[in-house]
């Protein structure tokens, strides 16, 4: 029997690309179709204008073609990991409507993955992007190679997952808003494919700056208690430095006769080092803090309202896994 793979694609008021990313798409697997059988899933995070509309127009004349919509926008993040848990396929490629990652990188893909790579994403060398953008792009890189012990290579945007992949998202069971943290942390052969990400043809990012800052601090945090432990840094040179301050005060006022104004060398102290203990204190709450947030889910999935054709992409019936009981 052939593999499967699947596209999947996560829609938020894409009506003018749904239809041209279909085709396009269609086109490029064409030189495949005698080793792989593909199908198509769309994951609505619950769109307003006639995307969801079109897709069951698709689904209709097109039985490989799947949908499901959720009962609620829950963000692009949320839709994706659902939807990579949701299919139980050889493989998925994922792609956003827009177009912006050439569908032609899924050529490239396919054969890194027939070599032997687990994950595969396209790694993007130009972007059509104001400048601003790309330089809080590039500081935020260099915040989170410097926070992260576990260097993430993985980009947002056009990746390739094996089934065993998919198999191990959801044996973890465990939503994290910084997807390509968590894929990075799996480990596996991972292949980055270089391409240069083009300009969107068809209607209008839905991503703005608050939303990018937000992403940010995602992978910022992501993963790692560095930036709580920071508090505790911060701190201890606090502290240090109150004890500095005294040390100085009392030479200067002791040894060296100097005279300072009733009140001052004490409340500069006092004030230092209360604030070096608060710091120590709070970075020891965030250490227990961040130590729940590892070890606990974060969030459940996203939930889904409706699907269409869902048994050409799920194998077994859709239902998200059951969460493990807390130990007491």
């Amino acid at each position: 029997m052939k593999k499967v793979i699947t596209v999947f694609c996560p829609v938020y008021n894409e009506e003018e690309n749904v239809e041209n990313f279909y085709e396009r798409i269609n086109k490029v697997l064409t030189p495949f179709r005698d080793r792989y059988d593909f199908r198509f899933l769309f994951a609505d995070n619950r769109s307003t204008d006639d995307t969801v509309e079109k897709i069951r127009e698709m689904c209709a004349y097109d039985s490989n073609v799947a949908l499901i919509r959720y009962s609620r926008n829950f963000g692009v993040m949320k839709s994706i990991y659902t939807g990579m848990i949701t299919v139980q396929t050889d493989a998925v490629a994922v792609f956003d409507c827009d177009l912006q990652d050439p569908p032609e990188l899924l050529v490239d893909f396919i054969e890194a993955w027939e070599g032997g790579a687990k994950i595969v994403y396209g790694r993007r060398m130009k972007r059509d992007e104001p400048r601003l953008i790309t330089f809080l792009r590039k500081g935020f890189r260099r915040i989170e190679r410097s926070l992260q012990s576990n260097r993430i290579e993985i980009e947002s945007g056009a990746w390739f997952l094996d089934k065993r992949i998919l198999d191990e998202l959801r044996r973890r069971n465990r939503f994290e808003p910084y997807v390509a943290g968590l894929l990075s942390r799996l480990g596996f052969k991972t292949v980055g494919i270089p391409y240069n990400r083009r300009k969107r043809e068809l209607g209008s990012s839905k991503f703005n700056f608050l939303s990018y800052f937000s992403y940010a601090t995602d992978g910022i945090v992501s993963g790692t208690v560095v930036p709580l432990r920071l508090s505790i840094l911060c701190g201890v040179l606090i502290s240090s430095l109150s004890f500095l301050a005294m040390t100085y005060f009392l030479l200067a006022k002791f040894v060296f006769g100097a005279s300072f104004a009733a009140g001052v060398a004490a409340s500069i102290i006092i004030s230092l080092f209360g604030l070096g203990v608060n710091f120590i204190f709070l970075g020891i709450i965030g250490e227990y803090v961040g130590r729940i947030y590892l070890d606990k889910d974060s969030s459940e999935p996203a939930i889904i309202d409706e699907s269409i054709n869902i048994s050409q992409v799920a194998v077994k019936p859709l239902q998200m896994p059951a969460k493990e009981p807390m130990e007491a």
